[in-house]
């Protein structure tokens, strides 16, 4: 329950839109909306949980739908199981936060536009 509320806090300071995250999801290769929200993290999309803590977050602008927007939240340092963050392709600006140091975990991190 932890990381789902920061996951949520962090999909939302960064401008999106909480109906996508808790009801988007690809099929073969096909974007699709479920018919009710999601409570389960594990569904959400472009989250992977493993051994229940959230060890990415895959929000690409081409994967996600729609261009997420502003600067990374310092909630984001609170996800510490995440080894990967993608956030390409999205109009992400601002300094990282201090925050993000406390991902020990984090092997890869992709901010490129």
């Amino acid at each position: 329950a932890r990381d789902k509320t920061y996951v949520l806090r962090c999909w939302l300071a960064l401008g999106g839109k909480e109906d996508t995250l808790r009801r988007g999801y690809w099929d073969n290769g096909e974007w699709k909306m479920r018919d009710e929200p999601s409570d389960n993290l594990a569904q959400w999309l472009g989250v992977r949980v493993e051994g229940g803590r959230v060890t990415k977050l895959h929000w690409e602008k081409e994967w996600i739908d729609e261009p997420l927007k502003g600067t990374i939240p310092a909630e984001i340092g609170a996800l510490d199981g995440l080894t990967l963050l993608y956030l390409d392709s999205n109009q992400i600006s601002g300094h990282l936060p201090l925050e993000i140091g406390r991902l020990t975990s984090l092997i890869g991190l992709s901010l490129s536009s």
